[in-house]
């Protein structure tokens, strides 16, 4: 509810004032500032701040300012509020590759939900309404779902702190459907890998680039904001991301580091450094700039296709890391370096990638080591037990 105001009576000019507070929009965000509106001349019935006349005119003026001013915060439309208040302030604090992604989300789940709805008519019911519905309706996953949460909660907290409304409906609300569960997301094994990569030995650029992925753990705009000064004999070092053209800092802090270089990556950027030009950037365009990814993973398709190998992203590389050295290693926490995740949780949950084999093989080990335990024996029963199956095999 909007706060109600009393006033303050003053004299200036001869006459009589109040002056109160209203919220307007100034640079796109509500601002409370503070205004004041004329009552009347000081004469002799009107003698002064206190007198009852000009309490009275006082107490009607407000009356009129209360009312203005709960009507004009109950009246502003959800797609207003996200025009000229959300959205500004998101682009004042979000990186461009966030920001598309919210801007989709919007048009295409958000804002036909929001149509003609006011700011402060939008309750928990109806934001557990718009979630069921989206699940229903647009059979959004519990991902997808999460994420429009996330932006519909974000803009009434933000409305919130501002003083627009007095809770987020968003805080308690959850689809009354369960949304399908997210699909598993795939990693190449090491064979696949090999394959992929003699596939494109002929294109010493984009094997390289799918070996950053899928060997040291790149995110594509990584790899694509390599510059030959970050290339040293034995690191390479992480200092900035490219998303389409826009070149700006990486997607974490953490995701700045320095990770070991090692073959045979070391030799394919020496050979292409031959090849590259004298440009500053590892993978330039035409223009000198930092190559687009996507031109680059159009031209790894085209060629796989033509050797008839399965191609699953560049993604798939960077999964294939952190599962390859986590089963070498036998360790989450040097995966977690190598991607530099801020989370170990984000590491084990999505990029090590479960295997039979190295569960075959770690099993046997343990049978193993059981079988070294002279302490440890199976009871009477349990060896009679297995004679029998033993001998029915």
């Amino acid at each position: 509810m909007a706060r109600y105001q009393q006033g303050y009576i003053f004299e200036a000019f001869n006459a009589f004032h109040v002056r109160y507070y209203v919220t307007e929009i100034v640079d796109g965000k509500p601002k409370r500032v503070q205004r004041s509106q004329r009552l009347c001349a000081k004469d002799n019935r009107h003698h002064s701040t206190t007198c009852k006349p000009v309490q009275q005119l006082a107490v009607q003026v407000m009356q009129k300012i209360n009312t203005q001013t709960s009507y004009a915060q109950e009246d502003v439309l959800l797609s207003d509020f996200w025009a000229t208040t959300y959205w500004p302030h998101l682009v004042k604090s979000k990186k461009a590759s966030t920001l598309c992604g919210y801007e989709k989300l919007w048009s295409k789940h958000l804002e036909p939900a929001f149509v003609g709805i006011r700011l402060r008519e939008f309750t928990c019911r109806s934001a557990t309404l718009m979630l069921t519905a989206l699940v229903e309706n647009k059979n959004l996953g519990r991902r997808s779902l999460s994420h429009a949460k996330s932006l519909a909660s974000g803009m009434f907290r933000h409305a919130k702190q501002l003083g627009l409304v007095d809770e987020n409906p968003f805080a308690d609300a959850q689809s009354h459907l369960k949304p399908k569960a997210p699909e598993d997301t795939p990693a190449y094994s090491l064979d696949e890998a090999e394959t992929i990569s003699n596939a494109l030995i002929d294109h010493p650029q984009e094997q390289l680039i799918f070996c950053l992925s899928t060997f040291m753990g790149l995110r594509p705009g990584e790899s694509a904001a390599l510059k030959w000064e970050d290339i040293s004999v034995d690191w390479i070092h992480i200092r900035r991301a490219v998303w389409r053209r826009i070149i700006g800092d990486t997607k974490t802090p953490d995701s700045v580091a320095s990770i070991p270089l090692i073959e045979p990556l070391r030799s394919m950027f020496a050979a292409w450094r031959f090849q590259a030009g004298s440009s500053e950037w590892v993978f330039p365009n035409g223009s000198g700039q930092p190559m687009l990814m996507q031109t680059v993973v159009r031209r790894i398709t085209q060629v796989l296709k033509a050797h008839d190998i399965t191609w699953r992203g560049l993604y798939a590389g960077r999964r294939a890391a952190g599962s390859l050295l986590c089963q070498l290693t036998g360790n989450a926490v040097a995966t977690q370096y190598v991607l530099r995740h801020s989370n170990l949780a984000t590491t084990t949950a999505f990029y090590i990638k479960p295997s039979k084999g190295e569960a075959e093989t770690g099993m046997r080990l343990l049978e193993k080591k059981l079988a070294e335990r002279i302490k440890f024996k199976p009871a009477p029963k349990i060896l009679a037990a297995q004679e029998v199956l033993l001998t029915e095999e």
